[in-house]
């Protein structure tokens, strides 16, 4: 389908009472104490810390940005940061819509001792190991391959790794097809691929993550851009994962989601599972809404219901540790809505935050005003008590202030948030945009 930049993105939206953009995520165990020392805990792995990549485009100059997180959630940057992945972030000079729509670029093992993390522009995946002060080094042989062009999503089950190769990224035209696929993870760290795990999408799908099951046994996917391809395929994908880390497709896969006629308003951002029930929620990005669906052990998803956001474009999701409350980012106005989840089948919003610094204001050719930053991915504190939200530079005039910032949260006990911490601007210039937030 022919490219979009964001500003043809929202006009058509207003077309059809909506406008586009992204969002993900999962649930997080509680547990890691929360102050300013950065020292480590009685099982030597490294606490209080955040990790965003930096996405750089520049030749070999990706890196894993790293912080020190203070009790109150304020951030200072690591000694030794960026840590270079080896390999090459991707340029998006027009800020078309799809190359930068992803979610998950970083994962770290359970034992927070190995990080993974994308090189979308050289087609690796960088493989390091976390010290107890939160450095990071590459493990011998990384970056590794990573099975296809354009890797976007990573997710780490024990010694398996599940990657994402999106085939969007503008430096690199092919014909490759966007494919999902799996690897073993050795002792060592190095990666090898899993003969026969590699599902391919199809051309212009841009999908945009990956995203286990609590159990391991499923995984998840969103092809954000396939509704809008000639065959108009829907956006929502299954697997089971076999014990051997093999992928297949779940009943029903693709699924396309309801909405009206207009295949464009079919498009997915974002995914998140509940952590203890058979539930997963999508952003139907186009409509503003959330949606809800079920899934049984097949990975068959049945749809359930969707509810209402007051954000404008509804993008990445995540839910906090039990699942009583979920978190969206919703881009176009740089907000967060949290929902309360108590009914799991029926989450109901409860407060819309617009974040700071939104940065000055553009007008795109249909008459609507967005910011500059806009928020993307976000991801608790292990003990839910900081929320932060990654906001990239989205106006393709780079001449403004830069709107490449990551805000820090605070939560009550209720799940309200509140934005009373200064925000952190990344060392990444305008033209740059980061991806993700890791946390721990």
């Amino acid at each position: 389908m022919k490219e979009l930049n964001r500003a043809t993105w929202r006009g058509f939206c207003a077309r059809v009472s909506i406008l586009g953009a992204i969002g993900v995520s999962a649930g997080l165990a509680s547990g890691c104490h929360d102050d300013n020392s950065g020292n480590t805990g009685d099982n030597g792995t490294a606490t209080n810390v955040v990790y965003v990549l930096s996405n750089s485009p520049t030749a070999g100059q990706n890196s894993v940005l790293a912080y020190r997180r203070a009790g109150d959630g304020s951030l200072s940057a690591m000694s030794g940061s960026p840590f270079l992945t080896g390999g090459t972030g991707t340029a998006n000079p027009t800020q078309a819509l799809g190359p930068d729509d992803i979610d998950t670029p970083i994962a770290v093992s359970a034992d927070h001792h190995r990080m993974f993390a994308v090189n979308p522009g050289s087609n690796t995946i960088a493989v390091m190991t976390i010290s107890s002060s939160g450095a990071l080094t590459p493990v011998p042989g990384s970056p590794f391959a990573s099975g296809g062009i354009n890797p976007a999503s990573v997710a780490v089950s024990g010694d398996k790794l599940f990657v994402l190769n999106k085939s969007n990224d503008p430096a690199q035209i092919t014909s490759q097809l966007p494919n999902y696929t799996a690897f073993t993870i050795a002792s060592t760290g190095a990666l090898t691929p899993i003969v026969g795990s590699t599902v391919n999408t199809i051309a212009g799908a841009s999908p945009q993550l990956v995203l286990l099951s609590p159990s391991k046994t499923l995984l998840f996917g969103a092809d954000f851009m396939a509704p809008g391809t000639p065959s108009h395929q829907g956006a929502l994908r299954s697997f089971t994962v076999s014990p051997a880390g093999a992928l297949a497709p779940a009943p029903g896969t693709p699924l396309d989601i309801p909405g009206p006629v207009e295949p464009m308003t079919h498009v997915v951002l974002g995914l998140a599972v509940h952590p203890t029930q058979n539930v997963l929620y999508a952003g139907f990005v186009a409509q503003d809404k959330l949606g809800v669906y079920t899934y049984d052990g097949t990975g068959a998803l049945t749809f359930k219901t969707s509810v209402a956001n007051t954000g404008k474009a509804i993008c990445w999701i995540i839910s906090n540790a039990t699942g009583s409350v979920l978190y969206t980012t919703n881009t176009a106005d740089n907000s967060i809505s949290r929902y309360n989840n108590s009914n799991p089948l029926a989450p109901v919003e409860s407060q819309h935050l617009v974040l700071q610094e939104g940065g000055v204001t553009y007008t795109d050719p249909m008459g609507h005003v967005v910011p500059t930053s806009e928020d993307y991915q976000l991801m608790l504190d292990p003990t839910g008590k900081n929320l932060y939200v990654l906001s990239q530079h989205t106006n393709p005039d780079f001449t403004v202030a830069n709107g490449n910032i990551l805000h820090t949260l605070t939560v009550a006990g209720d799940g309200t948030l509140s934005e009373t911490v200064a925000t952190t601007h990344l060392p990444v210039s305008a033209q740059t945009r980061p991806w993700g937030v890791v946390v721990f």
